[in-house]
């Protein structure tokens, strides 16, 4: 940006959110070794569950994940039954809100399925942050996207790269498209202004 332009010479409030970093500031980890599996985002780990139902119930505190919900009954969905889920939060002042491919492969799908936006889990208590609080919920109903990548390893299969739109958000971008190449690092898409949340599902 140029520092001694107005507003650093950023046109819109988004344009400053959106703006990228140097590459050398977010290196990638393990580039030729397969079993090396990056950060998709700069993210805080809110949530890790393992052997995550087909369907489940999200109202309960538990904030279940529910495979069927969060993936938009895609036809991919079986593929993920007892999987695992690692869900991460970005806030939305201090990380940057650009998300990349953890891994190396092929898109066989990408899309964005619109959402709720300031939804929140009925089991979360009333408190300004419960939008935060209610992100095990908010992986099914938000705003999100669904970029499911091909490694072509069979120990890994395919990953499911969920970025999700929180509370006022709603709102992303999603970069790539069926078909395209990926490798890790790549970029994917971004958020609009506001915190946010990100999953990444493994079969």
């Amino acid at each position: 940006p140029d520092r001694s332009a107005p507003y650093w010479g950023f046109k819109s409030y988004n344009e400053f959110f959106h703006r990228d970093i140097k590459p050398e500031t977010r290196p990638i980890d393990g580039k030729d070794d397969p079993s090396v599996i990056n950060s998709p985002n700069d993210g805080v780990a809110w949530a890790v569950q393992y052997d995550v139902k087909s369907s489940d119930a999200f109202w309960l505190k538990s904030q279940r994940y529910s495979l069927a919900d969060m993936l938009n009954y895609h036809k991919l969905t079986d593929r993920f039954v007892g999987g695992i889920v690692y869900q991460t939060y970005v806030n939305g002042g201090a990380d940057w809100h650009r998300f990349t491919s953890p891994i190396d492969g092929t898109v066989v799908d990408a899309e964005i399925v619109t959402g709720y936006a300031w939804t929140e889990s009925d089991a979360t208590p009333a408190d300004p942050t419960s939008g935060t609080y209610s992100q095990g919920w908010a992986a099914g109903v938000a705003t999100r996207g669904l970029i499911f990548i091909d490694s072509g390893i069979e120990a890994l299969g395919i990953v499911c790269v969920i970025p999700i739109g929180l509370t006022e958000v709603s709102s992303l971008d999603c970069f790539v498209k069926t078909g395209d190449k990926v490798k890790k690092g790549d970029q994917l898409g971004w958020f609009s202004f506001g915190g946010s949340s990100f999953a990444i599902v493994f079969q």
